[in-house]
């Protein structure tokens, strides 16, 4: 008997700390639209001319969305180099390189003002060895890399010049 009323008093105490911390935050799911940068800002995009313009086009339009019309036009100019970050002073199978992304964005009014003009970089690490078609997948895989923390960069710096 003892063990049943310790039972329903445990029941008992986890219903009382859950129902306020119910009350106080409500139920919402975790992968909502509800969350920060949820809401649709309508812009238009300039035709990408290479890989990392349209890898940065696709993200800024799933994150920011896609519209036509008269709205403000995005049009990024995006590039990339490549450095090693190693010297050839030690003979090794491996050598270290950074892939850089650069991006020139600009986004114009339907007047034709500039609302936001400016250059960002971002960068990526990755390693190159004896193979040559395994040193051109690395490569392409850290410029991908690149231009999507480029576009989310990107993303921020238009919704501050929308926001103006």
């Amino acid at each position: 008997m003892s063990s049943l009323n310790r039972a329903v008093g445990a029941a008992l105490l986890a219903v009382a700390l859950v129902v306020p911390l119910a009350a106080c935050t409500g139920l919402r799911p975790v992968y909502s639209d509800s969350g920060i940068g949820a809401t649709r800002v309508d812009v238009a995009y300039a035709a990408p001319s290479n890989v990392l313009e349209r890898t940065i086009y696709q993200d800024l339009a799933l994150r920011l969305g896609k519209s036509t019309g008269a709205v403000p036009l995005v049009k990024v100019t995006a590039w990339s180099g490549s450095v090693g970050l190693t010297s050839d002073l030690v003979p090794s199978p491996v050598n270290q390189r950074q892939v850089i992304v650069n991006a020139a964005v600009t986004v114009t009014a339907p007047d034709g003002t500039v609302l936001l003009s400016a250059t960002r970089s971002q960068s990526a690490d990755l390693t190159h060895g004896a193979q040559v078609l395994a040193n051109q997948q690395a490569t392409e895989t850290a410029e991908r890399q690149a231009a999507l923390l480029l576009a989310d960069t990107l993303r921020l710096e238009i919704i501050a010049a929308l926001a103006k």
